[in-house]
């Protein structure tokens, strides 16, 4: 490498014809001093060179082989999430539909059977309505039998009582007889 800026420094010293020659004979000189580890440089170089090209070649394709496998794997695993997406989205639509059907059909059940509920408190409610009405209406019959039976009864007790009763002024006399006797009783204390 010292070489060539020594060639330089040579040949702008010295212009002249025989400066040529001695350039000339000073290559010679370095060829054979420092040719052979020269060119055995410059085949090392080369065959460095030969073997990073290679290297850089065999990594570009390796590079290359794996982005296209990992494209590849990526593409697969981006199908296989889209397909399993769509199934599952499918999946769900088909069961909301299924759901919306069943309840649609809940919903009428339970309408229809609120309905069923209704006549049928209807038709309990008018039944106890008219229980209640023939119950009440037996009920007051009743009472006003029962009331007829009493008043009639009560009369009749009234009238017997007035039949079967002593007059008062017999009965008072009765009572009088009574007392004076007893008073008699008193006075006389031997008799009853």
């Amino acid at each position: 490498m010292k070489a060539p800026s020594l060639d330089r420094d040579v040949s702008d010293d010295t212009q002249h014809p025989d400066d040529r020659v001695a350039s000339g004979n000073l290559d010679k000189i370095r060829d054979i001093l420092f040719g052979a580890q020269s060119r055995e440089h410059e085949r090392r170089f080369a065959q460095l060179e030969q073997h990073l090209i290679r290297e850089a070649s065999d990594l570009r394709t390796d590079l290359k082989r794996r982005f296209e496998g990992l494209e590849l794997y990526i593409k697969k695993e981006v199908e296989g999430l889209t397909s399993r997406l769509t199934k599952e989205q499918d999946v769900r639509t088909e069961s909301v539909a299924m759901l919306t059907q069943q309840l649609t059909h809940l919903a009428a059940v339970l309408e229809q059977k609120a309905g069923q509920l209704e006549e049928q408190a209807t038709q309990t409610h008018a039944r106890v309505m008219q229980q209640l009405t023939e119950r009440t209406t037996e009920l007051a019959t009743e009472v006003k039998a029962r009331h007829t039976e009493t008043t009639s009864a009560l009369h009749q007790a009234v009238h017997d009582l007035r039949a079967e009763k002593t007059d008062r002024a017999t009965l008072a006399k009765i009572l009088k007889d009574a007392s004076d006797r007893l008073s008699d009783s008193d006075r006389q204390p031997g008799r009853i």
